[in-house]
């Protein structure tokens, strides 16, 4: 009984301190109100959490790192499945599926990426966007290295790898329906997956 009591209290900080974090992101929120909208004493907060920091990672840091498990398991899919292709007019074009499965984790967990774009000034995840760019910029050319005779121009990777991580962003920041960011991704990644193949080169 009294373990459930103190579950539910946890998740009462952890649902305000979304609210809260979400309307006046991370600098301006309180405590206070955190957890005089949760019923419960700010005591009672520093008994699960030891400080603002440790309650705003309870809401972003699982799903972020699911989405990059999920990111990294794809780049090796796609890395061995793309050593078995000859060439570039062998690679899959069509990444529908991709953009599903990318589309649902992410609107599984929304609210939290709303708050990692827009709220996560001044602690551990601001960055996460440029981690994002990073990780992709890496992992294309790596995919295309498997493929002996061709290769990326590291500036146009980098160019490329931004205007991917853009386009989530916006469909995240400005739908909020799932099967309508499903249906409006879904032509932008192949667009962008045909604009990555378009801007490989041939080794000379």
């Amino acid at each position: 009984m009294k373990h459930d009591v103190e579950y539910k209290k946890r998740e009462l900080l952890i649902e305000e301190a979304k609210k809260e974090f979400l309307e006046k992101g991370y600098n301006k929120a309180s405590l206070r109100n955190i957890c005089t909208k949760a019923g419960v004493t700010t005591g009672a907060l520093y008994f699960f959490f030891r400080n603002k920091e440790e309650l705003f990672a309870e809401i972003v840091d699982g799903p972020l790192k699911g989405l990059k498990k999920l990111l990294i398991e794809h780049f090796q899919e796609d890395t061995r499945v793309m050593s078995g292709v000859a060439s570039l007019g062998e690679i899959k074009l069509d990444h529908s599926d991709e953009s599903d499965m990318f589309i649902e984790y992410i609107y599984t967990y929304r609210d939290s990426f709303i708050l990692l774009l827009g709220s996560a000034e001044n602690t551990v995840y601001e960055n996460c966007v440029d981690e994002f760019v990073e990780m992709l910029e890496k992992a294309v050319p790596m995919m295309m290295s498997v493929m002996k005779g061709y290769t990326m121009d590291a500036y146009m990777s980098h160019w490329m790898a931004h205007l991917t991580v853009d386009a989530f962003i916006n469909i995240i920041k400005h739908i909020e329906d799932q099967d309508e960011a499903k249906r409006r991704m879904r032509p932008i990644l192949n667009y962008l997956v045909k604009g990555w193949i378009e801007l490989v080169m041939v080794e000379k």
